[in-house]
């Protein structure tokens, strides 16, 4: 009988290269073709990263950055703490482990194993959370949420472009079913989860649209009898993406 045994990971070669494998690990240990789409990457890329056997550019560092909330001065020099978090003004600063308990700070779950797609539907793989990312409330308020009932999914595809990249890390609010017309709400159709726009019809019937006009995306729509296909998961109140 033969074994099969999984090949171990390349170690580091480089202090940047294990502070930007730590930065993945951080969010869950997403995989990496999976965490390479969120910085505008190939997977061969970051591998080549991750094992420093090439050194990123600015544009790649300031990814990390700014779609994965890292304290750029830590990913450059490894000095500070790691993670940002925005403040009471929306500004972003570094977060360390005190934070974690303070009482303006909640701890996010975060379920990188789950996907909401802007595309094709997505089914849910997992409802354990693989990690917590720390927000502070008030700013969590300030964009309409309960800092209590929100947490973080990713999302997938291209329909909710531009205003949702792929690979955009969603803060969604689990609490904000009563669909408002306008809003960003993650919806379960079928066991599968979409990230759309909802619009409400004169007539009643909701529609979930795509903002990508470029591309012939469906406009879906649900009326009263469908409430075993349709299910909120919540809105999505918060979203990290590269400007």
């Amino acid at each position: 009988m033969i074994e099969i045994v999984a090949r171990p990971e390349i170690e580091p070669k480089t202090p940047l290269a294990e502070r930007l494998r730590q930065v993945r690990r951080s969010l869950g240990d997403v995989e990496r073709d999976e965490f390479a789409n969120l910085v505008r990457i190939s997977k061969n890329t970051l591998a080549h990263y991750e094992r420093g056997e090439r050194t990123p550019d600015a544009d790649v560092l300031r990814h990390y950055s700014e779609r994965c909330n890292v304290d750029m001065n830590w990913l450059i020099t490894g000095d500070g703490e790691p993670f940002q978090v925005r403040g009471a003004e929306g500004q972003l600063r570094a977060i360390g482990s005190s934070d974690l308990d303070h009482p303006n700070f909640v701890r996010l779950p975060v379920f990188s194993d789950v996907q909401a797609s802007a595309g094709p539907g997505a089914v849910p793989i997992s409802e354990r959370a693989n990690n917590v990312i720390a927000f502070d409330r008030k700013f969590l308020r300030d964009q309409g949420g309960n800092p209590e009932r929100c947490s973080i999914i990713f999302a997938r595809g291209t329909s909710m472009k531009p205003t949702i990249p792929d690979g955009s890390i969603l803060v969604v609010d689990h609490s904000q079913r009563d669909v408002a017309h306008g809003c960003i709400y993650v919806f379960n159709v079928c066991d599968q989860l979409l990230v759309k726009r909802a619009r409400w019809r004169m007539d009643g019937r909701l529609e979930l649209v795509s903002d990508n006009l470029d591309e012939n995306y469906p406009v879906e729509t649900f009326g009263p009898d469908a409430v075993d296909e349709l299910r909120v998961v919540g809105r999505v109140v918060y979203f990290c993406r590269t400007p």
